[in-house]
């Protein structure tokens, strides 16, 4: 099946149309991975990414199998930390991926259970994924449950320049019995490899409860392997920094976000390739 240029970028307009439509105001949720965290929380056009089944599914790497793990502890609260876990495992009908997150600590916790899925027809990628979320309160307060259904798609429009845009909760899932919904985004973005050793990223993100975010990222080869990166986001405004190193079987990542005003929460990943 071929899929043209004059039809992604007909996608792309569609997609950024919706922006503005998809309620009124947005924060987006907090994504995957120290090294998008380092680039503005971007993640939505980078191909082949470690937490693409988190950050958009159709972007899941299809070079090797991978295992990752992720931890960010929000203004360095260890009652409000986030850890997930990811597996990559690609196939001849496509890349299937299996996540796990974690966020709070025992008296208030939620955590999500990701199947996501991932294919290909030329240069126009499609994903999905299912997630079922458990939050759970300490004490006699009780625990509810949701499903959720996830939407994304990708695409090389030119050489060296990748769209992506993702759609979350796109059921509009609720806790239980009660309407406490989940929270609902569209993302859509671009990157661009200005040569093999730098990388821009630009995205726009609307959660349904609050403003447009826009994000940005850069990221920098400073010598073989070793890459520096740092991003900023609107809404919230949030600044970062970080660094990774990427060996062919591993790859290790830190970031550093500084949120105003409530401060600096660090962020590490690691992946293992096989």
């Amino acid at each position: 099946m071929k899929i043209g240029n004059r039809s992604i970028l007909l996608g792309i307009s569609f997609v950024f149309a919706l922006l503005p439509l998809t309620a009124k105001d947005s924060n987006a949720q907090h994504i995957m991975g120290a090294r998008y965290v380092s680039m503005g929380q971007t993640g939505v056009a980078m191909a082949e990414s470690n937490w693409s089944a988190f950050n958009n599914a159709a972007l899941m790497r299809t070079d090797k199998h991978h295992v990752s793990f992720y931890g960010f502890r929000y203004v360095g609260i260890s009652e409000i930390t986030d850890m997930a876990a990811v597996v990559n495992y690609r196939s001849d009908s496509g890349t299937f991926g299996l996540g796990l997150h974690r966020y709070g600590f025992d008296l208030f916790n939620e955590n999500r259970l990701l199947l996501a899925y991932k294919n290909s027809a030329g240069k126009f990628h499609y994903g999905g994924s299912i997630s079922y979320f458990h939050v759970n309160q300490g004490g006699n307060y009780g625990s509810a449950g949701a499903v959720g259904i996830g939407l994304a798609i990708a695409a090389e429009v030119i050489d060296d320049v990748w769209f992506g845009a993702r759609a979350t909760n796109v059921n509009q899932p609720a806790y239980g019995n009660t309407d406490e919904e989940l929270p609902r985004e569209l993302a859509a973005g671009f990157s661009y490899s200005l040569s093999d050793q730098a990388l821009i990223t630009a995205e726009l993100v609307k959660d349904v409860k609050f403003p447009i975010s826009f994000r940005s990222g850069l990221e920098f080869e400073i010598v073989p392997l070793l890459f520096l990166r740092t991003g900023i986001t609107t809404e919230p405004l949030t600044y970062a920094l970080g660094f990774g190193y990427a060996a062919s079987l591993w790859e290790v990542n830190f970031g550093l976000q500084q949120h105003d005003p409530l401060g600096l929460s660090p962020a590490l990943d690691l992946t293992l390739r096989f």
